[in-house]
């Protein structure tokens, strides 16, 4: 077993000091549920010591707030404290049932938002969503404040665009007034499992049945969040009907591409892909 280095900033501020300084070879923690497991099995090239920047004493980065157009998320706000705030519950509700299959009680307790986006997994819980969300991830150096979209951000399995000079500083969530969202997700087992397959939607649907806007987005099909935007603009517009179901499951099942793994197969993924997409369009 091997000695790591850990730095504890206080400040923001400080923190990018430190990385100003190490850049790459300072490695950000937060709740340590990926980083230590990924370090303690060598799953990561960071040498046989190495740095790690612990952000979880910034207060700075942690809070959730609610403006007059969006939910801001500290990248330090744990999982249970998404399921348990109720900015969040009245705002993002979605949000809170997605990070609540994440891992088991203990994981919940300790990992953070901020984590779950950083590790980019395509089968992450809060992906799906806040890609359907269209969130914007906030990164912070010495130079100033960057506002990226989610899925310019999240490049491929674990790979983000964050400067190494840089850390990821705020979370900002859409709200949408008047829209219907959820998040379904087809596992293997109930508790501490991964996705085979998942689903983020938001829908606003008129009085009299009419689609006026849908946003679709499918994790762990493809190596990243797959956002559904020819479904999308299939059902747009349109009035809500079996036949229209049909079609969009047909459409979706094409365009998420799926992929092969040891969890499942390309053609499996597919076809739940559509099954998902069918249960929401038929929730409302």
């Amino acid at each position: 077993m091997y000695e790591i280095d850990i730095i504890s900033p206080k400040t923001v501020g400080e923190a990018l000091e430190l990385k100003n300084e190490r850049g790459e070879v300072l490695h950000p923690i937060a709740g340590g549920t990926d980083v230590l497991v990924s370090v303690y099995n060598n799953r990561v090239d960071w040498g046989s010591r190495p740095s790690l920047l612990n952000l979880s004493r910034i207060e700075e980065l942690h809070f959730i707030r609610e403006t007059s157009d969006s939910v801001e998320i500290g990248p330090l706000v744990t999982h249970r404290e998404i399921i348990e705030n109720p900015v969040i519950a009245t705002h993002v509700p979605a949000l809170s049932k997605a990070v609540s299959f994440i891992g088991s009680p203990q994981i919940r307790n300790q990992g953070t938002i901020g984590g779950n986006i950083v590790n980019a997994s395509p089968a992450a819980d809060s992906l799906p969503v806040l890609y359907a969300r269209d969130a914007m991830i906030e990164v912070s150096t010495l130079d100033g404040k960057a506002l990226l979209p989610i899925r310019e951000f999240i490049k491929g399995p674990g790979l983000v665009d964050l400067d190494p000079a840089g850390i990821v500083t705020k979370i900002v969530v859409p709200r949408l007034s008047g829209y219907f969202g959820d998040y379904l997700s087809l596992r293997q087992r109930k508790a501490i499992s991964i996705n085979v397959v998942s689903l983020g939607a938001e829908m606003l649907v008129s009085n009299d049945g009419v689609i006026e806007d849908v946003r679709v987005a499918f994790g762990a099909v493809s190596p990243t969040v797959v956002r559904g935007v020819k479904t999308e603009q299939l059902l747009r517009n349109r009035k809500r009907s079996s036949e229209l179901v049909i079609e969009a499951v047909d459409l979706v099942q094409s365009e998420c591409v799926p992929i092969d793994d040891i969890r499942s197969n390309k053609m499996y993924r597919g076809a739940m892909a559509g099954v998902l997409l069918q249960k929401f369009l038929q929730s409302i």
